[in-house]
């Protein structure tokens, strides 16, 4: 089981704003940084990247910047931060052109995105990072980029993503899948493959590729094209040349960040907004060749109300939710750093939750 030892906020705020996406990479020194974005409102064009460093193990935290000041009004960019193999830092995530001030990035009509590219930034030390390269997608589509670049001790670049529907209609998208995006290069070029394809109507949200310490490639994703839907995942043992799965989940969640833990384990965080008690959940898993061994799935942080006002609790009401996209990050101590953004009341910002596994 796990036990909650400590909880407090990264960042909150009382203003007119939107948290979302919050991520944690311990750096090379031991401090932990959080990446997050804010924008003026749910479903607007205007993310600017934040990151924020703690040096006490997450008890408090720096005073949030932004990023690339440089890129706010011209550029919207979520992204998410993770530790590399390598010893680097990355950011990677989709990233949009402003067209217009106060311009969405979802259409409900089409359900679909304004048309955009991934992006990504490699830092040595966690505190300076270059102005992201963009990249274009290898098949038309949107891309819904929430789980940031894989960076194997090789140097070697993965992304993964899940095509969309576009805002400007310029030609059919395959939504029945997912696309790798792979670099050998230091990220000059990309391959793309397509991976994950099903007969069925689907349509991929908040996927996450890791490296588990056994060396197999785990992915975690779910279904926004059906609210019956378990959340899912994908195995691969030969360096994501194929892909097992999609499998179903022995839960039921939305949205999920990952992290490998000790032999071969994964922990999944993701949001309960269905089952009692709302919230957040953490999982954790130990894939092997007769499925995921189910080995904890708790509730480890509980919402006072899953909405901000009477919207649905599924993908049509995201824009009124009062929590979400949780991720979750081993330290050294043992202990595990879950994050999430939540608004309650008035106040709204990026919330810690730290345990330790009994």
């Amino acid at each position: 089981m796990f036990r909650k030892i400590a909880e407090g906020d990264v960042f909150a705020t009382t203003k007119e704003c939107a948290t979302s996406g919050p991520r944690t990479a311990v750096l090379a020194d031991g401090t932990i940084a959080c990446s997050f974005m804010i924008n003026t409102c749910g479903g607007a064009n205007d993310f600017v990247p934040m990151i924020a460093y703690s040096k006490d193990g997450g008890l408090t935290w720096s005073e949030a910047k932004a990023i690339w000041p440089e890129l706010e009004g011209k550029k919207s960019f979520f992204a998410s931060i993770r530790p590399a193999g390598d010893g680097k830092v990355s950011i990677a995530g989709q990233i949009f052109n402003i067209d217009e001030p106060g311009e969405a990035f979802w259409s409900d009509e089409v359900g679909g995105m304004k048309e955009n590219q991934v992006a990504f930034s490699l830092s040595d030390d966690g505190y300076n990072f270059p102005i992201p390269t963009c990249v274009d997608l290898p098949f038309y589509g949107s891309a819904e980029q929430a789980g940031g670049m894989l960076v194997d001790k090789d140097g070697s670049l993965t992304m993964i993503y899940s095509p969309y529907p576009t805002i400007e209609q310029r030609g059919e998208v395959d939504t029945k899948c997912m696309v790798k995006m792979t670099s050998r290069d230091g990220g000059v070029t990309f391959d793309g493959q397509k991976f994950a394809q099903v007969d069925c109507d689907a349509l991929y949200a908040e996927s996450w590729i890791t490296r588990l310490t056994n060396g197999r490639l785990y992915v975690s994703t779910w279904q926004t094209a059906s609210t019956e839907a378990s959340n899912q995942y994908l195995i691969s043992d030969d360096d994501g040349k194929t892909f097992k799965g999609p499998f179903a989940q022995p839960f039921r969640g939305q949205s999920t960040g990952i992290s490998p833990w000790d032999d071969g384990t994964v922990l999944i965080a993701y949001n309960q907004r269905k089952e009692s008690p709302a919230g957040v959940w953490l999982a954790m898993e130990k894939p092997d060749e007769n499925g995921v061994n189910l080995m904890e799935n708790e509730p480890i942080w509980e919402a006072a109300s899953t909405n901000k006002g009477a919207g649905d609790n599924d993908f049509t009401g995201w824009t009124d939710f009062s929590f979400g996209e949780p991720h979750v990050t081993p330290l050294a101590d043992g202990t595990l750093l879950v994050t999430l953004w939540y608004q309650q009341d008035d106040k709204k910002g990026i919330r810690y939750v730290q345990l330790r596994r009994e």
